[in-house]
């Protein structure tokens, strides 16, 4: 493993202590004052502030030099985005991915971190701290849960297929078209409010496909490694790679790149 690169296990041990000491003791505890919500109407919780700072802390001192691009520092300042342009090594962390569903006592929530450097992802990790699963992977060296490697099975030859469009964040007149196409020929289920949960499914062949608009690096980026390194795709809409500081053009991501590329033909006409 590279010198730019803290030992995968002691990333993973850090993300679940801090899961198990900043968010499992509020989850389903949280007070009327404990949650609020920020730009945009999102939800944010003490949770999640109290993750990043831990998450923050424990990174930097695993990877002295590093950055550190939190969605809640984020929130408070997008220049915080402009790290991801320079020659440091940067953590890109989602300290609750699924806050509604946090904050509602729901268990579909989950724990994102990725590492990146020079616009490319180099490693990745998704925690459910609920069930006490860990995916991760480094770039070239595949995606595990523990010491067990994972590859995606191979989807339906057909388009019966489970999937997740994440209708919020397109226009109107595409979200409803979007919505017909898919009830005419895909069965997909619900949005499950958590994209850990998309990416984590799809690794393990419980899902299929996501289509998403929205293209925050928080949400996508350790998702789109593990996917990548399980035998998935992950592109932008137009077929190039998805890179950390993609900010527009929507992301398609699939259990393979045949199946990538079916997705794209059949949903192209929405």
């Amino acid at each position: 493993m590279g010198p730019l690169i803290p030992d995968i296990d002691r990333v993973s041990a850090a993300i679940d202590e801090v899961a198990a000491t900043e968010i499992m003791p509020r989850f389903r505890k949280l007070a009327e004052g404990d949650i609020r919500k920020k730009h945009g109407d999102e939800t944010v919780t003490v949770a999640d502030e109290a993750a990043e700072r831990a998450l923050t802390r424990r990174l930097h001192d695993l990877l002295p030099g590093s950055l550190v691009v939190g969605e809640e520092a984020a929130a408070e300042d997008r220049a915080v985005l402009d790290r991801l342009a320079g020659d440091d090594p940067v953590w890109v962390i989602d300290p609750i991915d699924g806050t509604r569903n946090f904050a509602s006592g729901k268990a579909d929530f989950g724990v994102m971190v990725a590492l990146v450097r020079h616009d490319e992802i180099i490693a990745g990790w998704i925690h459910h701290p609920v069930i006490g699963r860990l995916l991760t992977a480094e770039r070239g060296s595949g995606a595990w849960i523990g010491s067990q490697r994972i590859s995606v099975p191979d989807p339906p030859a057909d388009l019966d297929l489970v999937g997740s469009i994440s209708y919020l964040f397109f226009p109107e007149p595409q979200r409803e078209r979007l919505r017909a196409k898919a009830k005419a020929g895909l069965s997909h289920p619900a949005d499950r409010g958590c994209i850990a949960r998309h990416y984590s499914d799809m690794a393990l062949g419980r899902q299929h496909f996501g289509f998403y608009r929205n293209m925050k690096p928080w949400d996508h980026l350790a998702g789109a490694l593990i996917l990548r390194e399980a035998g998935g795709r992950v592109a932008k809409w137009d077929g190039s790679d998805y890179r950390p500081r993609d900010s527009a053009g929507g992301i398609l991501a699939a259990a393979s790149a045949e199946l990538w590329t079916r997705i794209r033909a059949f949903l192209a006409t929405a």
